[in-house]
């Protein structure tokens, strides 16, 4: 990992030096193996810089004899001095600079810059679900690497699918934000479940594409050349697997499976339904704060929670208990995500693991 980094801040070097020296084409090539080598260096204002002056007319290097220079017959003998070099620079960088604009670029390096799952859709923390929806049905057809190609955008697009996935589901938003902003962790380690649409965000196997496809196509792939929004998404973006059944019994088996997820969703809202009593984030209708014995405060929706649960009675402490065991879970799960990410380098302070020495000082 160190040995990769090093490697890159070399090839930075060597391609700010070629930049200086008015050598794109190499500038571009140590730019660019410097990226792949450490994704997280800030190059992309340099890539596009490189890219914009290949592109434009002040290009001051012809690419032959043969091309026009200022003083008519002094120049046509610089060429030689480079003849393979300046053949292929400016075709390559020339064709990719000018598939995006501007616009592209700031919503790209403005997703990237947000790290707050709020943040990055442009909502607020008492948002619905429904908004969650507005929100990702409009960024990610601007980021979506199929219609925007400027840098970065594959990495944006999977911050915008990923903040979409954990505030689209209930359960992921609460525990996000009992957690904090940084950086959400909830992992179900002893029982991995497969990957579904609203459920088993953070699992290892996260799939932006696949987030896309159930949102606007119900988790079937797109036909050859589906149109959306004036721009198409082709084959690629279809299922990655082998080749498929195409007979029309196996065909008819995929669109039950893809359909089942309706149909529970139809199931479920005619049966009986009950909202939790208690929330451990104060959020709409979750606005009356209660603390247990051990410190841990909590939000319920009515005024008469305490007729329904009177200090001492065994409902109200059972649910305390409940309260509180939820609240050591979630601490202790992102107490041990922040040892190990302090055990790499990532980060010097532990706030969760704070909390929890706290809180079993208290419960002690």
């Amino acid at each position: 990992m160190e040995g990769n980094k090093d490697d890159a801040l070399k090839c930075l070097r060597i391609g700010k030096q070629a930049m200086e020296a008015g050598d794109r084409s190499r500038a571009l090539k140590f730019i660019s193996k410097a990226r792949r080598l450490d994704p997280t260096l800030p190059v992309d204002d340099l890539l596009s810089e490189i890219e914009k002056e290949s592109n434009g007319p002040g290009d001051a290097q012809p690419q032959g004899s043969s091309g026009p220079t200022n003083n008519g017959t002094s120049e046509p003998s610089k060429p030689s001095d480079q003849p393979s070099v300046r053949h292929r620079g400016p075709s390559s960088s020339s064709a990719s600079s000018a598939s995006y604009t501007e616009e592209q670029i700031a919503i790209v390096r403005q997703i990237k810059k947000k790290k707050d799952y709020y943040d990055i859709l442009g909502v607020e923390k008492s948002c619905t679900v429904e908004d969650v929806r507005k929100a990702y049905r409009k960024l990610s057809l601007k980021v979506h690497p199929d219609k925007n190609k400027a840098p970065g955008a594959e990495e944006a697009f999977k911050a915008v699918s990923k903040a979409f996935q954990c505030l689209s589901n209930e359960e992921s938003k609460r525990k996000y934000d009992v957690s904090g902003s940084d950086e959400p962790v909830y992992e179900r380690r002893p029982a991995r479940r497969a990957h579904s649409f609203n459920g088993g965000y953070y699992e290892a196997d996260f799939d932006a594409e696949e987030v896309f496809r159930n949102f606007f196509f119900g988790g079937m792939a797109p036909t050859a050349a589906t149109q959306f929004n004036g721009f198409s998404f082709g084959q690629g973006m279809g299922h990655r697997g082998g080749g498929g059944d195409n007979g029309s019994g196996g065909f008819n088996l995929r669109m039950l499976i893809q359909l089942l997820p309706v149909l529970l969703i139809l199931l479920l809202s005619f049966l009986p339904s009950s909202d939790p009593i208690y929330a451990l984030t104060r959020s709409y209708p979750y606005e009356y704060r209660f603390t247990t014995q051990k410190g841990v405060n909590y939000y319920v929706k009515t005024t008469k929670f305490e007729q329904d649960y009177p200090q001492g009675s065994a409902q109200r402490v059972s649910l305390e208990g409940k309260v509180e065991r939820e609240y050591f879970t979630i601490l202790t799960q992102n107490c041990r995500l922040e040892i190990q990410r302090r055990q790499w380098g990532f980060i010097r302070e532990t706030p969760h693991c704070d909390m929890l020495e706290k809180f079993q000082s208290v419960a002690a």
